[in-house]
């Protein structure tokens, strides 16, 4: 069902409205002794409102930018909570408890009571905050770690015997999703396994080497060798017991297809101007590919800070670079730590870090 996940949360909530709500009209030590269904009610409702106003309202807008702004308006909300719901239930309060106000003073009573309410709503309100705050959180060190694997180019992966090691992505030839694991399959007819999901893989990977063919197989585009009648054949390797060519799935084999059709006709059509020609007659006359290499990595670092957000498209036409040289200048210049990619692989683009 498309809305399934929306309906459910919604279900939950009210779920848990009605629950509050019960316990205040029921439970002596979560309602604020108002003595009518009707008014205490009123006073769950106000808890409630006050919880998902924090929750939905002021984290996301105050707390990334004013934390202490956050703290003071939830603070302030709960006590603003308390003092209504001792408005609503003051004439029953002083009926019911009218020797104990006597015998403490109403100021001593009131303030005890107004504590016990406020510390409540306060306890209430801050759960949504740790739980936000833990997701923030988590985020945070989520992009930390991509930031990381995008320079390194390396993945921590578990060998045979569940030894942790680490393994470069250029050596991926394709990964595939299996329960609660991946299992890695690298050139060297080598074979690792990684805890997690494909989705966590694939946003490590970037969408710019790597494409989700299938639910369960992710692949990088260096070792693709075409795409034909719904099928993505991979360049051939010495091995003949993993397999190498995988049927797409009926739901995404168009866009799948036509992305990978894109980066192969690209590599097809343009040339490789990373290739030197060579005389027969003299070899000091050649060209240092080192020096080559590293000119045009600067050239296409230059064009992407004089044209921020630029896709791949944009610098070829820019530069003159081939796709490939395009390709290995922006791996480089990734390594290095001074280019990336932000948006979807259709929309995104490059820009200086």
């Amino acid at each position: 069902m498309k809305h399934s996940k929306k309906i459910a949360i919604v279900l939950l909530n009210v779920l848990f409205s009605a629950v509050v709500l019960w316990f205040f009209a029921r439970n002596l030590i979560l309602h604020p002794f108002s003595g009518g269904f009707v008014k205490e009610a009123i006073s769950g409702i106000l808890l409630l409102g006050s919880l998902y106003f924090n929750y939905f309202v002021l984290y996301p807008k105050l707390y990334p930018k004013y934390p202490q702004v956050y703290w003071a308006v939830v603070v302030l909300s709960a006590i603003v909570v308390g003092v209504v719901e001792t408005a609503l239930a003051y004439r029953f309060i002083v009926s019911r408890h009218a020797n104990a106000i006597k015998l403490v003073g109403y100021f001593e009573f009131f303030a005890t009571h107004q504590f016990e309410v406020i510390g409540r709503n306060l306890a209430l309100n801050f759960f949504p905050f740790l739980f936000r705050d833990r997701k923030h959180y988590q985020q945070s060190l989520e992009d930390e770690t991509k930031i990381v694997y995008e320079r390194v180019r390396m993945l921590d992966v578990a060998d045979k015997d569940s030894n942790i090691q680490l393994l470069t992505m250029d050596d991926i030839f394709y990964c595939e999703q299996q329960r609660n694991f991946t299992t890695i399959y690298t050139v060297q007819n080598e074979k690792y396994t990684r805890l997690g999901s494909m989705k966590h893989l694939e946003q490590l990977f970037g969408e710019e080497d790597f494409i989700r063919i299938t639910t369960t197989l992710l692949v990088p585009f260096q070792h693709i060798q075409s795409c034909k009648d719904n099928r993505v054949m991979m360049k051939q390797m010495p091995w003949e017991e993993v397999p190498t060519t995988f049927p797409l799935e009926a739901r995404t084999q168009a866009e799948v297809a036509e992305r990978i059709s894109e980066i192969l006709s690209q590599k097809e059509v343009v040339l490789d101007e990373n290739k030197i020609p060579e005389t027969p007659t003299s070899t000091t006359a050649r060209r240092k590919p080192a020096s080559a290499a590293e000119g045009k990595v600067r050239e296409v670092l230059s064009y992407i800070e004089a044209h921020p957000n630029c896709n791949t498209a944009d610098i070829m036409a820019g530069t003159d670079f081939s796709l490939s040289t395009v390709e290995r200048c922006l791996s480089e210049l990734k390594k290095q730590g001074l280019i990336e990619h932000t948006g979807s692989k259709r929309s995104g683009g490059y820009s200086r870090v």
